[in-house]
């Protein structure tokens, strides 16, 4: 806590000094919802000066389809509604750090939809889920028609929910999206997750950094239940909870009673040749392969996106390159894209807040409150 009142006071002391030039108390929340995002659901002065939001849990209707979602209302004037998107996470919209982020939002004046997205739950998201989000879009835009709208997705969330936006009845509604730990292409994001590599934009060379072996093996969990057999779909589960457990651990036993199609998958996911990659995804069984694409952004022409991104990305992200945010933007309409590269933040670690980062993620932070209505 004392570093944080330090990161505190230098932010707010740089924010008074320029004070007379800007906007002195916007840029003072974002200071102090800064911090709070970074308690993560420790008490901050945020909580001090704000009050609680109110929270419930909703089921709506759009063209019998039925949404389930918790809901977080300012105990002040809403100025925005939010569809607040989790990443993979098996606890969904009750993950503890999801929560506290809803709540600390929802002080700014914000109401926040968080819904309830069974495939990610599940790790294995799917189309599906961005058709989930769709319906939420759906629900809030008419209930709320004078406020601003927006998206704030979390990691492999970005991607249903971008996918969500483009709904040719939602595109256009949406004021704005913010992804944090965004991907692009999912091709890359599987190159970097077995072997560490990634391209920067404009740069042909390959780069390597350790990913997080999480990211691979639940990887292979998740699309264990693509395949038809269910025989292939345990095997693949017991390969990957060998590999969690001990990254060494050998899978010829289990190699021998699966099918072509399961080996492939563990192939591309034991493979540490970035050569390899491209020549092992073309491979893949065809459910598989399908999946992959159905959430892939490269593959959809974003240039019809007519919502602002404002894109978070830590530089030594071990689960999503930082150079996919980079390729999102670019693939933006032009002037619509924001892009925050932040330090030492790892994925989408918001209390590892520092000197070296606070003014990014302070910036980051106060581009987000600026999409409210004055």
């Amino acid at each position: 806590m004392r570093r944080w009142k330090i990161i505190l006071s230098t932010v707010i002391a740089a924010i008074v000094a320029v004070a007379a030039l800007g906007h002195p108390v916007r840029w003072t929340e974002a200071a102090l919802l800064m911090v709070d995002i970074a308690a993560g659901g420790a008490h901050s002065p945020w909580q001090d000066l704000t009050s609680m939001p109110t929270s419930t849990s909703v089921r709506w209707t759009i063209a019998d389809r039925t949404i389930e979602a918790d809901l977080y209302a300012p105990a002040s004037t809403a100025r925005a509604v939010l569809l607040l998107v989790p990443g993979a996470a098996v606890l969904g919209r009750t993950e503890p750090r999801l929560v506290a982020l809803a709540r600390s939002i929802a002080r700014a004046g914000f109401i926040v939809m968080v819904p309830e997205v069974p495939g990610m739950r599940r790790l294995a998201l799917s189309r599906a889920d961005a058709d989930v989000l769709a319906d939420a879009l759906r629900a809030l835009h008419p209930r709320y028609p004078r406020l601003p709208l927006g998206v704030m997705a979390i990691s492999y969330g970005v991607g249903p929910a971008v996918i969500a936006t483009l709904e040719p009845d939602i595109n256009g509604k949406v004021d704005f999206i913010v992804g944090i730990g965004a991907y692009h292409n999912t091709d890359e994001v599987i190159r970097f997750i077995t072997t560490g590599a990634y391209r920067r934009m404009g740069d042909g060379r390959l780069h390597r950094m350790t990913p997080n072996r999480y990211g691979r093996w639940a990887f292979l969990s998740a699309n264990a239940e693509r395949l038809p057999d269910p025989t292939d779909t345990d095997l693949l589960r017991q390969a990957a909870e060998r590999k969690l457990a001990d990254p060494a651990a050998a899978t010829s036993d289990l190699r021998v009673h699966m099918s072509s199609d399961a080996r492939a998958v563990l192939d591309l996911m034991e493979n540490d040749d970035p050569d390899r990659v491209p020549a092992l995804l073309a491979a893949l069984p065809e459910p598989v392969r399908t999946h992959i694409d159905a959430l892939n952004l490269a593959l959809h022409d974003l240039r019809s996106v007519k919502a602002k991104l404002i894109l978070i990305h830590g530089r030594d992200d071990p689960m999503i390159p930082f150079t996919e945010s980079e390729a999102l933007a670019a693939a933006a309409p032009h002037g619509t894209a924001s892009l925050y590269l932040i330090e030492s933040i790892g994925h989408v670690e918001f209390d590892s807040v520092s000197l070296a980062n606070a003014w990014t993620m302070w910036s980051a932070t106060n581009r987000v409150l600026l999409q409210r209505r004055p």
